[in-house]
């Protein structure tokens, strides 16, 4: 078992989705816990792939910074969509 492997079937075990929106030093702690390995540089890369995945939904809040809440469902990847009527301008 690979260790994204592992750290994706923890947070459906202990069903980290209901935590709601985190920051990143929440997640880097249960992921160093779930691997027993604590090197901040293997860590981030695994969580960055399973942002890139869609396995966590990225949030920018008031500060500048980010959020992440887990998204057990990743090939349902949640997205704001803007209808393109929106965007048309007529000068009628």
């Amino acid at each position: 078992m690979n260790a994204e492997n592992a750290v994706i079937g923890y947070f459906h075990h202990k069903h980290v989705e209901n935590l709601g929106y985190l920051k990143y030093g929440y997640f880097r702690r249960i992921i160093g816990y779930v691997l027993d390995y604590y090197h901040e540089y293997f860590i981030r890369k695994i969580f960055l792939s399973l942002v890139e995945k869609g396995f966590f939904i990225k949030v920018k809040n008031q500060k500048k910074s980010y959020k992440y809440k887990f998204n057990p469902n990743a090939e349902k990847e949640i997205k704001k969509v803007i209808p393109p009527e929106r965007f048309i301008i007529t000068w009628d």
